[in-house]
């Protein structure tokens, strides 16, 4: 079942299709079929949930693990039970910290990653929750042709592993029909100059929370883009986006700059010919409220509920034999099972 999130919050947009062709996929768009893509708004970090073409969906990146209830919430409540495509960036908290906490609450299909590793404890439970459900990881460089459900997705970076994690970002081109979509994960001017292949996309992802040390105009003029969208945090320590950076983006040619710590979750949808944007998407319906600290499941109004944490904090519409598949257990005091 894929039920909606509920209230679009913000205006939607339809972009025409422009007259560059920026699909070099044999995947053609056909019928009623979109493709929808959300940014999802997780403070100074990065996450986009893709819902598929052919039903199927990806997650790429769950920012700091205090925003993991946030992006599981988004994901169940659009009834999704399983994530068919997970793409871990590089292994930075602000794009990684949320995913164990995410891959421990659904059924999980092919997981992509570079081959970057480093010791913090947010790599190391990553690695630890995949390991747990008996998943491997698929290494990504920039050779790797993948169909995610419907639309072509194309790595083009990296192509070396550096001591600068951002510059081991997983680059992500994907295109459904006429349309494309170009996912950088944090990738700076160095990578950005190490990327050979057709990079053209109508929406881009912008590197690094919108730093200057990304979006060179050198990568710019070869995207062509004509919406951006930045995941950054409100009043950020780090100034992101940066001027110079937003000036780059003006002058390469796009029209329109979409920002979370502005926009809130920013979402996508195209039937593989034109564009439409909408903000502010925000789960609004909702079954149950979990404890994904403590593996409970509790009513709306329970008072545990009220009072928890947002650090621990998920809603869900799954039925409660799948949340107790999952380990969670029921709140003695709310006695979700009678309801």
């Amino acid at each position: 079942m894929h039920a909606s999130s509920g209230g679009d919050g913000g205006e939607s947009s339809d972009e025409a299709a422009s007259d560059s062709d920026s699909s070099d996929s044999d995947v053609s768009a056909s019928g009623d079929k979109t493709m929808t893509v959300h940014f999802i708004d997780v403070g100074q970090g990065d996450s986009a949930f893709i819902e598929l073409p052919n039903g199927e969906c990806m997650l790429i990146d769950a920012g700091e693990r205090d925003y993991a209830g946030r992006v599981i919430s988004f994901i169940d409540c659009l009834g999704y039970t399983k994530i068919d495509h997970v793409v871990a960036t590089h292994p930075h908290s602000d794009h990684i910290g949320g995913m164990q906490r995410v891959i421990e609450s659904f059924d999980i299909g092919t997981i992509y990653m570079p081959e970057a590793i480093t010791d913090t404890s947010s790599f190391i439970n990553l690695l630890e929750a995949i390991d747990a459900k008996g998943k491997t990881i698929t290494p990504v460089d920039d050779t790797l042709v993948v169909n995610f459900g419907g639309a072509k997705g194309r790595f083009v970076a990296p192509s070396v592993i550096s001591e600068n994690l951002n510059d081991c970002s997983a680059i992500l081109h994907l295109s459904y029909g006429e349309r494309a979509f170009l996912f950088t994960g944090d990738a700076e001017a160095i990578e950005e100059s190490t990327v050979s292949a057709d990079i053209e996309a109508d929406v881009l992802k912008v590197g690094h929370h919108g730093s200057y040390t990304s979006s060179s105009d050198a990568f710019l003029s070869k995207v062509k883009a004509q919406i951006a969208v930045i995941s950054c945090g409100k009043d950020n320590e780090y100034g992101h986006p940066h001027d110079v950076a937003l000036k780059r983006l003006e002058n390469s040619g796009v029209k329109r700059i979409y920002r979370t710590d502005i926009s809130g979750t920013v979402t996508v949808i195209t039937d593989g010919r034109t564009l439409g944007v909408s903000e502010g998407t925000q789960v609004t319906d909702y079954v149950w409220v979990l404890n994904i600290g403590s593996k409970k499941v509790h009513t709306a109004s329970c008072d545990s509920a009220v009072e928890m944490n947002e650090y621990n904090k998920a809603y869900s519409i799954r039925d409660l034999d799948e949340l107790l598949a999952l380990g969670y257990k029921l709140c003695g005091s709310c006695k979700p099972n009678e309801e």
